[in-house]
């Protein structure tokens, strides 16, 4: 049985080192000059980079997509579910995203808006049930997955940091020539995180890339890229950090 001695020795200890603690975590605020919240923050900012620097990141990202990310039934059931995206892709983004129509004969590869839009109105029946599906996730729909798949504490998309997304130079692809038409969809997502004024601070860019085939039952997704934008310096990461403190 211990002595009451040694039991108020261990408290004292104990008590000493939780003060000690304390005063060191006081000191590394007083010699920042900020508060403890916007140091831990500085601290997130600069593991995160560190992050994007390493070459088992990537790794660890894709293994998170091919997890994280819905089924091919999933994503066909969605896209059974919503057949006015097929519209939205003839309408909308056909003017907005680099598309290439490959023509079920192969003979053609079909660029412009207006040729693709002929075409598709030009289909059989048959043709068309077949291809409906592909025209509805030939859209910026088909990327949402991957985004998901990537947002976690850990992930490419930190909600931590307030991290949020845009999605430029997309290219689509929907070739119907095979006998298992698909859809291949390729396109860059950039991160980036609040500044101190209002703005956003760049991270980095992955070029993803998405092969859909529902015939074949088929969805692979992965990061064929990683591209760690400029380190941040001392003042963007202290701004930074103090923007998320507040």
């Amino acid at each position: 049985m211990a002595s009451p001695f040694a039991s108020m020795r261990k408290l004292i200890v104990d008590e000493f080192e939780i003060q000690k603690s304390v005063l060191t975590e006081d000191l590394l605020v007083w010699k920042h000059g900020c508060s403890k919240k916007e140091l831990e923050f500085r601290e997130q900012i600069r593991g995160f980079e560190e992050d994007l620097l390493s070459n088992a990141f990537l790794t660890k990202l894709n293994t998170t997509i091919a997890h994280r990310m819905s089924s091919c039934k999933e994503s066909t059931e969605y896209y059974e579910s919503n057949p006015d995206l097929k519209e939205y892709t003839l309408e909308k983004e056909l003017d907005r995203i680099p598309y290439t129509v490959i023509t079920t004969d192969g003979k053609r590869q079909l660029t412009k808006s207006d040729e693709i839009r002929e075409y598709v109105a030009t289909e059989t029946k048959e043709e068309e049930e077949k291809h409906s599906i592909l025209y509805r996730a030939a859209n910026q729909s088909i990327f949402a997955d991957v985004i998901v798949a990537l947002t976690c504490s850990d992930g490419l998309v930190r909600p931590q940091l307030h991290a949020g997304t845009f999605v430029d130079k997309c290219s689509i692809t929907v070739d119907l020539s095979k006998k298992d038409p698909h859809v291949r969809a390729t396109c860059f997502v950039n991160v980036s995180i609040p500044d101190a004024e209002g703005h956003r601070l760049s991270m980095a860019s992955v070029l993803v890339s998405i092969f859909y085939c529902p015939c074949k039952e088929q969805l692979r997704s992965g990061i064929m890229h990683l591209l760690p934008h400029k380190r941040l310096t001392d003042e963007e990461v202290a701004g930074a950090a103090r923007s998320l403190a507040h």
